[in-house]
């Protein structure tokens, strides 16, 4: 019989990320901003999410699902305006010592603006430090190249074998999704590679 695993705490979080902090959603962070975010054209590509228009209730119902300890919703703010720009959703499976995340920058101008990149730090050092996982995954359609070579760079793996197909929410065709994944030894080497300690020196110089 496998060893019980002690379910988690419920966790609150707050982690300085730079420009950005990462903290715990809270429900009266449900707003119509969000739900635009995901019926707006680029995250319907890329990550096959629903055309239908939503509302703040949707928002609300989404939040209140998550039980917030094997299920964490984080949402990324900016330092000083606190504008919520975007959220990660993170799902934890302890007795498989690994996690699995989506992450979606909602707002256009912080796409490319470093926001996922700074968060990621700390919400690793969270995952592989904290909860002491070994491993996290993401999966991203194959159409999505430019996050899956942005993945790359920054050390994660991509599985050689794609993901069982996942039919689109636009037409119904069948799209193609792969798997990528960081365990503990690759984010630690991450850090000490030039774009890593780059993102730690600007991380450092925020919080200075």
């Amino acid at each position: 019989m496998p060893p019980k695993v002690e379910r988690l705490a419920k966790q609150q979080l707050w982690f300085p990320a730079g420009r950005y902090f990462l903290r715990t959603i809270k429900r009266d962070d449900a707003s119509q901003r969000w739900a635009d975010w995901l019926s707006d054209p680029w995250t319907v590509h890329v990550l096959n999410t629903s055309p239908r228009a939503m509302t703040k209730a949707d928002i609300a119902d989404y939040i209140k699902s998550f039980d917030q300890r094997e299920r964490l919703l984080l949402g990324i703010f900016e330092r000083g305006s606190r504008i919520h720009v975007g959220f990660i959703r993170l799902d934890i499976n302890a007795a498989a010592s690994e996690a699995l995340v989506s992450a979606v920058i909602g707002e256009k101008e912080h796409r490319n603006g470093g926001a996922t990149a700074n968060v990621f730090v700390p919400l690793l050092r969270f995952v592989f430090d904290g909860l002491g996982l070994g491993r996290i995954s993401a999966f991203v359609l194959e159409r999505n190249r430019t996050t899956i070579e942005y993945l790359l760079k920054l050390g994660w793996t991509l599985d050689p074998e794609p993901e069982k197909p996942v039919r689109s929410r636009t037409d119904g065709s069948l799209l193609v999704l792969r798997r990528m994944t960081w365990d503990r030894p690759g984010f630690q080497a991450y850090q000490n590679t030039r774009i890593g300690q780059r993102i730690m020196k600007r991380l450092e110089a925020a919080q200075g």
